[in-house]
């Protein structure tokens, strides 16, 4: 079986099922959390079928991953007058916005225990947001210190990890509230300190 977004012999894949599926599960999750999530009800509030998710996403946990990691909210927009500060700013806010969203907060404890469990999806899922993740912020980063006339300093990729664990563990103590504009401007500050 293959994630969505990955091609296979035959008809073409119908993206509105794809979307519809990833929008019902992040419903479902605000709604109902992982443990009671089920993809027959994901299915039927896409208004599609079991096998037609299945087809697209091997396990629930495939499909949580996909829904609160979507590709396209994994990475903030490119902008090509940015500046080290300016991309460091992005990590976080995007940070921010991924945990403060309430499918993802109510997912996070299932999905980790499932992937703790079964280690080639742990592998398999953590491959698909590093190739993400990394990929986009080194040559972003690079871009970024080149356009500041410094050296990069910084590992982008850690500066991922760090940003996503403390906007985690201050949404932990703090509620999502707790992630507001003084909090991620300390945390750029202090990620920037780190180079």
């Amino acid at each position: 079986m293959t994630a969505a977004g990955e091609t296979t012999a035959g008809r073409p894949r119908d993206s509105r099922i794809d979307t519809a599926v990833l929008a019902a599960a992040r419903e479902l999750l605000a709604d109902v959390g992982y443990a009671d999530l089920t993809l027959t009800a994901v299915a039927a509030r896409a208004q599609t079928s079991v096998p037609a998710v299945r087809r697209r996403w091997p396990s629930k946990a495939h499909i949580v991953h996909h829904a609160v990691f979507p590709t396209e909210r994994l990475t903030v927009p490119p902008d090509e007058n940015s500046t080290l500060a300016d991309e460091v700013a992005g990590v976080v806010d995007n940070c921010a916005a991924v945990v403060s969203d309430p499918a993802m907060r109510r997912a996070i404890t299932g999905l980790l225990s499932d992937l703790a469990a079964d280690k080639d999806l742990e592998r398999e899922l953590s491959t698909r947001m590093n190739s993400v993740v990394s990929g986009d912020l080194g040559a972003r980063f690079v871009a970024a210190a080149r356009r500041d006339g410094t050296t990069l300093r910084l590992d982008p990729s850690m500066v991922a990890e760090v940003a996503f664990g403390a906007t985690l563990m201050t949404a932990v103590m703090h509620g999502a509230e707790g992630l507001d504009a003084r909090w991620r401007a300390q945390m750029t500050a202090m990620l920037l300190a780190g180079g």
